[in-house]
């Protein structure tokens, strides 16, 4: 199963990359509602490991991600083995006087995911759609408060 989105936002790909890689701040705009368990200290780097429960057709759905995708600024993503096989990765162009956000779901073609693939490709791509909705709320209510880059 694999889900592409892309949308363009006009804030520079520095600032979009602070957000992506603020793991415990992923709930003030991701759309689907979930809970951090655990999480290693700072911004997310290769290696950074977390844990979310997120509720997916009624059912609880707790994943151990870890940072394997990190170049300052251009992609940031992750890996969860349990309880499927899955990668999440963003992608930042600069595209003029935007930024184009790639956002990118895969999952292995085994088990619950080849037969439920067509429900869960339409559940991911309506998932990262509200998310990409709502980090533009998120950039835009960062920027109204003169929160910083850094």
């Amino acid at each position: 199963m694999k889900v592409e989105i892309i949308e363009a936002y006009k804030f520079p790909p520095e600032i979009i990359f602070v957000v992506l890689t603020d793991i415990p701040h992923h709930v003030d705009w991701m759309a689907e509602p979930f809970e951090l368990v655990s999480l290693s200290d700072g911004p997310a780097k290769l290696g950074t490991m977390w844990e979310q429960n997120a509720n997916r057709s009624g059912k609880k759905l707790v994943t151990l991600n870890t940072c394997n995708v990190y170049e300052k600024n251009k992609k940031f993503g992750w890996v969860s083995k349990k309880p499927f096989h899955s990668q999440v990765t963003f992608l930042l162009e600069t595209d003029h006087d935007l930024t184009k956000l790639t956002w990118i779901a895969e999952s292995e073609k085994a088990g619950i995911v080849q037969m439920a693939e067509p429900m869960l490709v339409k559940q991911t791509n309506e998932m990262i759609r509200k998310a990409m909705v709502r980090l533009r709320g998120y950039l835009e209510e960062r920027q109204s408060h003169g929160k910083s880059a850094s």
